[in-house]
């Protein structure tokens, strides 16, 4: 936002002095205001519509005082001093400057005292945008918290609309875009501090014994210079488990998410600065790891020392997946011969502790019965060799009675309302880092602990 031309410097009343004194000049005019709208609406009589009039009247006069209320006492607590000091070099005061500031009663502008050294190309400096944390935005914290959850949740158009619906002022397409960049870097700035507060102020559940770790992916559209390609953002889950009636009961689940990148190398660094944490807060009797068969996320869980020790788990229903393709290439057009095998075979897996050797048996030898080399002996082949890459991971039954979850559940499902839900509506196309952006504020709000986050980063971005 353009500030306008420096004015000469007044005198300005203390915040309560000047309060009081826009009581003093407004009161009878809000007064009036006020009454003339209880006055319409009884004359009118209760109906939907006098009512929505009424509230609409009530919100725009309050609005009003509520706007002035803001620019007199945030003018009246800017410095006054003739000179500040700043990195070493004295500014001196130069003028006020006005400015815009969106604010959730409405636009309010403000007037700002204007530090500036001395020469072309000298440093300037505004002590009431510093204070506030409003240099070089335009929307004041009451409105950008909002205006950022929305991005969260909706694409840019439907949030445009709703925050038009239920702000005095809407802000502008290109005013969420630049809040959402801007929060966006400082969450990036800070992300590491952030982390820490919201690890500390909203731990996870106390109630469970077991911290699951999971990671997935999903396909998103990215905007590229020879245009546009499809490329795996991946998400993590961190779970908290404890014992349930018939399977483990899921007690908490916390979210992170990470547009394409080689080898999710960021996903997997902030995940393991998740579990240590978490571990650091207090005991857990297991620590649980779950994917399905990519080789890239059991290499990178192999490499992390915060993960040395923990179960791996083949997720089950990956498993399953898999045994089906086999049932379906050895059975060919005999569903039903195939979904017997399948459920044999599935149940096996769960209940004897070498199931999914006694699977690779039962399908070597259907295999025989297939042409070599055909498509079907081939899909046989395949699955034989997953399950047999993967066999120390398939211990079912042995997780099943420790208690473990066997299933990537909740990161299946974060694959979904994380990424694909937000990143994949018809025509989007992301950058890497705009995508970014509005992952880590989607994983936060998906986390249940959007408030803690905001705090700590208007803390530490202000700190900075």
């Amino acid at each position: 936002m353009q500030t306008n031309k420096v004015v000469p410097c007044g005198n300005t009343p203390r915040p309560a002095t000047a309060f009081i004194e826009l009581l003093d000049e407004q009161s009878g005019k809000l007064r009036q205001d006020l009454a003339g709208l209880v006055m319409g609406l009884d004359q009118r009589g209760l109906s939907s519509g006098a009512v929505t009039e009424f509230l609409a009247g009530m919100r725009l006069a309050l609005g009003d005082f509520a706007t002035k209320a803001v620019k007199r006492v945030l003018e009246s607590m800017d410095e006054t001093a003739s000179s500040v000091e700043l990195e070493g070099q004295r500014l001196r005061y130069r003028g006020k400057a006005r400015k815009q500031w969106l604010s959730m009663f409405g636009t309010v502008e403000v007037e700002r005292r204007v530090y500036r050294g001395d020469g072309p190309g000298a440093p300037q400096h505004v002590a009431l945008d510093a204070a506030t944390g409003m240099t070089d935005r335009y929307m004041m914290p009451d409105v950008e918290d909002p205006v950022a959850m929305a991005m969260a949740m909706l694409p840019q158009r439907e949030a445009e609309e709703l925050l038009a619906k239920v702000l005095p002022q809407g802000p502008s397409a290109t005013a969420m875009r630049n809040a959402i960049a801007t929060i966006g870097r400082e969450l990036d700035q800070h992300r590491e501090a952030v982390e820490h507060d919201v690890s500390d102020r909203s731990p996870l559940s106390d109630e469970g014994d077991i911290l699951a770790a999971s990671f997935d992916g999903a396909m998103i559209a990215m905007r590229e210079e020879g245009g546009p390609a499809w490329r795996e953002a991946s998400v993590a889950t961190l779970s908290v488990y404890g014992p349930g009636e018939e399977s483990p009961k899921q007690h908490d689940v916390r979210y992170l998410a990470r547009m394409p990148e080689s080898k999710m190398e960021t996903l997997f660094e902030q995940a393991a600065r998740r579990v240590a944490a978490a571990r650091a807060g207090r005991p857990f009797r297991k620590l649980v790891v779950i994917c399905d068969g990519s080789a890239t996320l059991w290499e990178q869980v192999e490499s992390r020392l915060v993960f040395r020790g923990a179960t791996l788990v083949l997720d089950f229903f990956h498993a399953s997946e898999n045994l089906m393709k086999a049932a379906n290439a050895i059975f060919g057009d005999d569903i039903e011969r195939a979904r017997r095998w399948h459920e044999k075979l599935r149940f096996k897996l769960q209940v004897e502790d070498d199931g999914a050797e006694r699977a690779i048996r039962s399908m070597r030898r259907y295999r025989t019965r297939l042409r070599h080399g055909s498509a079907r002996w081939t899909t046989v082949t395949n699955v034989m060799g997953y399950f047999a890459n993967h066999c120390d991971k398939m211990r079912y039954s042995d997780y099943l009675q420790r208690g473990l979850p066997i299933g990537s559940g909740p990161v299946e499902a974060a694959a979904k309302t994380i990424i694909q839900a937000r990143m994949k509506r018809s025509g989007m196309r992301w950058s890497h880092r705009g995508g970014q952006h509005v992952l880590d504020l989607r994983a936060h709000l998906k986390s249940g602990c959007w408030d803690t986050m905001w705090a700590a980063l208007k803390t530490h971005s202000l700190a900075a």
